[in-house]
């Protein structure tokens, strides 16, 4: 029966997988010349089909349609995980834990800019009886201290409760996001350290330890080009995971310029993958390694943990593509610019 399941779970991302939007579908999508056009295209020739088939496209809202996609992308989440959660594993609870921490650091955002009475307009309902967050309660907090009343005893407000806003009114959201992630990602490595297989423990391991050395690397790179920042405050923003050890993340941290970062990161393991990487798009250099590693994993992963995780990391790529060509169409940006972020 486990090994049934097991191949349930790996047939039926893989499935999901040769749904994704192709270079055809983004070559449209990118000639489209209004968000209504985006949005008639995924309604008339992509799995999106079926979330979108009732909206007007003439009056969606951008905040609307972005909602309705995640929508779409955590009914396939929770398909996969119904049968992931059968074999009585953890991983599914990291997925839930990504979306809880989602609306979290969203929430901050909104109560950082005295915007919290938007929070209602973007509630993912759908989401509700996945979570022990009160999401309509959280949706009524007026300030941060009602927002910590709102998480109760859990961890959650054990960990944001430090971040409260200063005399000015500022919330540290990198911070308090770096921290989520951080617990989240503390939980996984537990679960995986109690896998039976030892296989299974060192595919998974390697899975997690190269998404968390691509962020690091890209939060160096972003940290030191665009933020005044000392080695401390970037190694504090930085994942305690990874292969990359500690002295040469603090190396990367206190090195003067960006090509010296390179030149540090060259020495590492995972230095190699990104030498072709172009100097100007640091930014991209995470959420790019990782996707290229998960399709690899998808094609040829025998394990449905890493097939899952895999999964959720290439499906959120896809729709970040999306939000990225529709905010391009939406403000007239060049069609080679919004190419030019895709993550493919």
């Amino acid at each position: 029966m486990l090994i049934n399941l097991s191949n349930a779970v790996i047939t039926k991302a893989r499935s999901k997988y040769g749904k994704r939007l192709t270079d055809k579908d983004y070559q449209s999508l990118l000639k489209c010349n209004s968000v209504a056009a985006v949005v008639v295209y995924l309604k008339t020739h992509t799995h999106y089909a079926d979330i979108l088939s009732k909206i007007n496209e003439t009056e969606v809202h951008r905040g609307h349609l972005e909602t309705l996609l995640k929508q779409q992308m955590f009914y396939d989440f929770d398909s996969l995980c119904r049968y992931e959660m059968s074999e009585g594993s953890p991983f599914s609870e990291f997925i839930i834990r990504r979306y809880e921490i989602e609306q979290l650091i969203h929430f901050l955002l909104l109560l950082s800019c005295n915007k919290v009475e938007e929070y209602i307009f973007k509630l993912p309902s759908y989401f509700d009886k996945h979570t022990e967050i009160d999401l309509y309660k959280l949706s009524r907090c007026k300030d941060f201290d009602s927002f910590i009343d709102t998480l109760g005893k859990s961890e959650y407000r054990k960990i944001l409760v430090d971040f409260a806003p200063d005399s000015s009114g500022n919330i540290d959201i990198a911070g308090a996001e770096n921290a989520l992630n951080i617990y989240s990602y503390k939980l996984l490595y537990d679960a995986i350290s109690k896998r039976k297989s030892k296989k299974e423990k060192e595919n998974l391991k390697a899975l997690c330890d190269n998404v968390n050395d691509f962020c690091n690397i890209s939060r160096v790179l972003r940290l030191k080009k665009y933020y005044s920042m000392t080695p401390q405050q970037i190694e504090n923003y930085l994942m305690p995971f990874g292969t990359i050890n500690k002295k040469k993340l603090s190396m990367m941290c206190e090195a003067k310029d960006i090509d010296s970062v390179y030149d540090i990161i060259s020495t590492t393991r995972v230095g190699k993958r990104i030498r072709n990487v172009e100097i100007d798009k640091e930014e991209q250099l995470s959420v790019t390694n990782r996707h290229n590693m998960c399709r690899k994993q998808l094609y040829y992963s025998k394990d449905p943990a890493v097939v899952l995780l895999s999964y959720m990391y290439v499906s959120e790529a896809e729709l970040n593509n999306i939000v990225t060509i529709i905010e391009g169409v939406r403000y007239q940006s060049p069609k080679e610019l919004i190419e030019s972020l895709l993550i493919r």
